[in-house]
């Protein structure tokens, strides 16, 4: 706890001594093709990466760049074969993955916090409680120094650009003081200037005693000489690992000549991709033969304590796992919970655009409902419409609370995946700040629509009823909102937003108000036992017939004007509100055992 509260920042360019070397053998990684045959991604890759030096990964789309990348920071860890060591020792996934910080190509993050609340937030949750506010705004500044955000740091990050995106997305992994950091692609999208700065701060980074490895893809000759080391991949083998200055002699050794004047990079790929003839064949065995030399002469230039330094080994029944295990996030759970939970209410007030629109969507609804539906609900000649006008309620607030979460969680969903890969909190303490910060929003929209409309079209002014009927409007909304993260979270945008739609027309089928359920064929009567609609629709009828309401008045003769009969059309027995409750309520635990099974599988397909 000693080290994490005296956390350093500062980049010390001046008597550098290594620390942490990362070497992997016999790597090899293999997938199921089409054709139901195993395909081979990679083909025994050895390597060692040096702290201290900045090293790229370079190769032709499908040599395996990407996916080296994902193995070698722990995030996949399926259909593997070979072995990762640290300082020479073999390492333990879970302490591993406390050490290593990994970025994507493309970072998703919040675009409704800013710059120094993003840091401010990651500080919170990767630095243990033990550090100090003022340690972690100094942590927070000093980083902001050091990646050259002073500008933008009281910006939304949806409002910067594309290289601050890339320093920030940088910044919020080097929170935790990262020994080991990969970076996928971290100039793509990026003009030249932008990306000569992204990747002088990688520099500054290696330089400080970190190991810092990225995948660049078509790197420019300035770009590519602040590079310290290379690793050249063709097919999934490593054809060339070393010193950048010693690329252009090893190829022309195997037959590989670079014309003069030419850029290094692109006649790396060139040979990557075949287009030059030359022994390739050579180069993987030497590529393979330099590893050992220099893996060994590497693990044996680290000291004993700079291996015990390092969280990793099997220590199995040993009092130690068994703290680490405890201790896998630098927080409690308890606390996640707390700072994910005003994390995403910030975010949520912050949208302001979406959040006046379902408030005025609510009470505009209920208007229009009322207005439409005016008096109807104390008139025995008009049950008919009362009954459709409660319909009309159910559908507007399912579609109301489910379609504006269907649009905004699948982003939502990857900056999930971001953090919790690379460990910053669990999926509980995630999945129920999520809830939470959804809540008073569950509230106040149904709440907001059902005051306007319940009065204008005349509902019993029974306070008992009003209650009932607002709870089933709640429970159909809480549905909603899950049903909307779960389909955010498992599908795609273009999908969420066709699949969600039809989904519920089945439960509209079998509901009840279209088709009677005495009019059904018998082997369909158990599908209206399933559909939440149906409990939700017969709630709100129980709400305002039920529980022994007087007869509607009538001016003249009203067929519906005894409320048994009325309930006796739709196959509906008095006083059945509790089981409606119930079976909403069932949903409800479904939807979320759903939900959180959905986030688990995302996280597992990720690995």
């Amino acid at each position: 706890m000693e080290r994490n509260t005296s956390i350093e920042i500062d980049v010390p360019k001046e008597d550098f001594k290594p620390s942490t070397n990362l070497t992997f053998r016999k790597i090899s990684y293999v997938v199921k093709g089409n054709d139901g045959k195993d395909k081979r991604l990679l083909q025994d890759i050895s390597g060692c990466f040096q702290s201290g030096r900045l090293t790229g990964i370079l190769g032709p789309s499908g040599a395996g760049k990407s996916t080296l990348l994902n193995i070698l920071s722990g995030f996949k860890i399926n259909n593997i074969s070979g072995e990762i060591l640290v300082n020479g020792v073999v390492i333990n996934n879970q302490r591993y993955r406390r050490e290593v910080t990994y970025t994507s190509q493309d970072v998703s993050m919040l675009g409704n916090l800013t710059v120094r609340e993003s840091l401010d937030f990651a500080a919170e949750l990767k630095l243990p409680k033990s550090v100090s506010a003022v340690v972690k705004a100094k942590t927070v500044s000093d980083i902001i120094r050091l990646l050259g955000l002073q500008k933008c740091v009281n910006n939304s990050v949806r409002s910067i650009s594309g290289g601050e995106r890339k320093r920030l997305s940088i910044g919020l992994e080097l929170i935790s003081n990262p020994k080991i950091m990969f970076f996928d692609e971290p100039t793509s999208g990026l003009d030249i200037i932008a990306a000569m700065q992204v990747i002088s701060h990688l520099k500054d980074l290696a330089l400080s005693g970190r190991c810092v490895v990225c995948v660049i893809h078509q790197p420019s000759s300035s770009i590519l000489q602040m590079f310290d080391d290379l690793m050249v991949l063709s097919e999934g083998s490593c054809i060339f690992k070393g010193p950048l200055d010693e690329l252009v002699s090893t190829f022309k050794a195997s037959g590989f000549e670079c014309p003069n004047y030419y850029n290094r990079a692109d006649f790396a790929l060139e040979v990557a991709s075949l287009k030059h003839e030359g022994n390739l064949a050579e180069l993987i065995e030497k590529c393979k033969e330099e590893y050992v030399v220099l893996g060994k002469n590497v693990n044996e230039s680290v000291s004993t304590s700079e291996k015990d330094s390092m969280l990793v080994g099997s220590d199995c029944g040993s009092s130690d796992s068994s703290e680490n295990a405890y201790r896998q996030y630098p927080v409690s759970q308890w606390d996640q919970f707390m700072i994910l939970t005003k994390r995403t209410t910030l975010c949520t007030f912050r949208d302001m655009q979406l959040m006046k629109m379902r408030i005025l969507a609510h009470l505009m609804v209920g208007l229009l409902i009322g207005v439409v539906f005016w008096k109807v609900g104390n008139d025995g000649s008009k049950v008919l419409s009362n009954a459709s006008c409660l319909f009309f309620f159910l559908i507007f607030l399912f579609f109301a609370n489910s379609m504006p979460l269907v649009m905004t969680f699948p982003l939502e969903t990857a900056v999930f995946i971001r953090e919790r890969m690379n460990n910053w909190y669990s999926l509980t303490a995630y999945f129920f700040s999520k809830l939470i910060a959804d809540f008073p929003f569950l509230i106040l929209g149904p709440t907001l629509f059902l005051v306007s409309a319940y009065y204008m079209t005349s509902q019993p002014m029974e306070p008992e009823r009003l209650v009932m009927l607002w709870g089933i409007c709640i429970l159909l909304s809480w549905i909603a909102q899950l049903t909307g993260l779960l389909a955010g979270s498992t599908l795609s945008l273009e999908l969420s937003v066709f699949c969600v739609p039809c989904s519920v027309i089945p439960m509209l089928i079998f509901c009840g108000f279209f088709v009677r359920f005495r009019e059904m064929f018998g082997f369909l009567m158990p599908f209206t036992y399933v559909g939440y609609f149906r409990y939700a629709f017969e709630g709100s009828m129980q709400a305002i017939y039920g529980f022994g309401r007087e007869n509607i008045p009538c001016e003249k003769f009203c067929y519906f004007s005894k409320v048994s009969k009325f309930l006796e059309s739709f196959d509906m027995e008095e006083n059945r509100f509790t089981v409606d409750v119930c079976g909403l309520l069932a949903w409800i635990v479904v939807l979320h055992v759903a939900l959180f099974a959905s986030l688990a599988l995302r996280l597992k397909r990720n690995r």
